[in-house]
């Protein structure tokens, strides 16, 4: 884990911290940027589909990506809204390492980072989105022809967890409150869609309030699995 994000994630949550460390090249990885290069990636993903029963390819993808941003996206997130502090994720200089079966299990990055005051949440989380998150998105979208719009929803996801836990742990934080108000805002500052808006919508039923998300993962493709429990979609037989 990085030293200066083990006051965040201590207890249940180091297993959320430990799969950030800082590059010794004590261990051999490869490259995000070469691992989401078409052959590999697609060898990868092939892998991972033999978890399952009936892979559909595009659900393996969706499956995988979750894994993904889950890895890279809590850890991440989490440390710039509690401690406003940036991590360099660049794609061409972060290192990943997988285990058996192809999934996500540590990123290497080349330092440590820094504290940072952005200015707005989209300033904020760009190190994550623009720099990391919007390329793998583009590779895994063209190699399973799973639609951008879904593995965008399924890092919005992510992203709305952290600031959902990051609201109970720390309620009073402008930060969180900024991040919070960027999931409800439609377009970017150059006018451009934002792909993290409303990723999840809450309501309420019977008195409880109710998670549920905007876009389908397509996880129920595959008929080893079933709906998510914050499945949009209505509990029926579509397969």
């Amino acid at each position: 884990m990085i030293a200066e994000l083990a006051g965040l994630f201590r207890g249940d949550l180091a297993p959320m911290g430990a799969a950030l460390v800082v590059n010794d090249h004590a261990c051999g990885f490869e490259l995000v940027a070469d691992l989401t290069q078409h052959d590999r990636l697609s060898a990868i993903l092939q892998r991972f589909s033999t978890i399952y029963q009936r892979p559909e390819p595009r659900a393996v993808a969706s499956q995988w990506s979750k894994i993904y941003f889950s890895k890279l996206i809590v850890p991440t997130v989490a440390a710039s809204l509690i401690l406003n502090w940036r991590l360099p994720l660049d794609v061409y200089e972060t290192g990943i390492v997988l285990d058996e079966l192809g999934r996500p299990e540590t990123f290497y990055l080349t330092g440590s980072g820094s504290a940072t005051t952005p200015q707005t949440a989209e300033e904020r989380l760009s190190f994550v989105t623009h720099t990391h998150i919007a390329s793998v998105i583009n590779a895994i979208s063209h190699v399973s022809g799973l639609s951008h719009k879904v593995l965008w929803s399924n890092a919005g996801n992510v992203v709305e967890n952290v600031i959902a836990y990051c609201e109970r742990f720390a309620p009073t934080l402008s930060s969180v409150e900024q991040a919070r108000v960027y999931l409800s805002t439609r377009r970017l500052a150059n006018g451009e869609a934002n792909p993290l808006f409303e990723p999840v919508r809450y309501f309420r039923s019977n008195g409880a309030r109710i998670r549920k998300r905007r876009v389908c993962c397509i996880r129920y493709l595959m008929p080893c699995l079933e709906y998510c429990k914050t499945c949009p979609i209505l509990k029926r037989d579509v397969r």
